[in-house]
């Protein structure tokens, strides 16, 4: 990662130097990834050129003006003392218990906290929440998800051009959609992901999703999101009775 001088700018700017950043401690604790080296002075000289060019990372995200202030900013500027302390503790830079290396895993668990807030943060509002709906139902019709938001094919179709205005009909629940979406988007296909809401729960006594939107976005918001970050797994009463839902992991 190059070193940064001043922080990100902008949102998008400052998520995907997160993203980088994060991507950088995930090859770190790959092994494949790592190159073993044999010598105590070469790794412990390869160790400290990253733990320098993580910690100007590290600092340039903490001292964003929106991250400054925030817990998680110094969440990461105590993990890094951390880090700092375990290597002082291995001069020969071997990590035998992996104490290091536990120390990156908690740093990506930040950072990716940082990353999902940030993302929630953006679709809290309809306008991005739609097209973020749009875009990840790209195999839906149009006038399909004009159903789900309750607008015009017309829109969706303006949606999928990046063609977003100020949203005033059904914001609250084109809102909520986008935040459920969001969760479904890493277990469903596209298709999944829109007959999801039509899928009768056990945890909503046989009702699906679209029906608890209807009744009330706000009171429902709560429980549709538990169902939406449990996956698949909480799917209808009759099990997965959808074929557009991906295999797990």
């Amino acid at each position: 990662m190059p070193a940064v001088l001043e922080p990100p700018s902008t949102e998008a700017a400052l998520r995907d130097y997160a993203e980088e950043l994060s991507h950088d401690f995930e090859e770190r604790l790959d092994p494949e990834l790592t190159p073993e080296e044999s010598e105590p002075n070469e790794r412990a000289t390869v160790r400290q050129k990253f733990f320098d060019e993580m910690r100007t990372a590290i600092r340039t995200i903490a001292n964003s003006p929106a991250w400054r202030a925030h817990d998680l900013a110094r969440d990461l500027l105590l993990l890094l003392e951390d880090w700092r302390d375990e290597m002082d503790a291995d001069p020969e830079a071997i990590d035998p218990e992996w104490r290091q290396k536990e120390v990156l895993q908690r740093l990506r668990v930040v950072l990716q906290t940082m990353i999902r807030q940030m993302d929630h943060d953006k679709i809290d509002r309809p306008e991005h929440a739609a097209t973020l709906v749009t875009n990840l139902m790209e195999d839906v019709e149009d006038r399909e998800v004009a159903g789900l938001l309750e607008t015009t094919p017309k829109m969706i179709a303006r949606y999928r051009s990046g063609e977003v205005g100020q949203i005033r009909k059904n914001p609250t629940r084109i809102t909520l959609i986008g935040q459920l979406v969001y969760e479904l988007q890493y277990s469903m296909t596209p298709r999944g992901m829109f007959l999801w809401f039509d899928a009768p729960m056990d945890a909503l006594a046989g009702r699906t999703p679209r029906q608890l939107i209807d009744d009330d976005p706000i009171a429902n918001r709560a429980a549709l999101m538990s169902l939406a970050r449990g996956g698949r797994a909480q799917l209808d009463l009759g099990g997965v009775i959808h074929g557009d839902v991906d295999d797990g992991p």
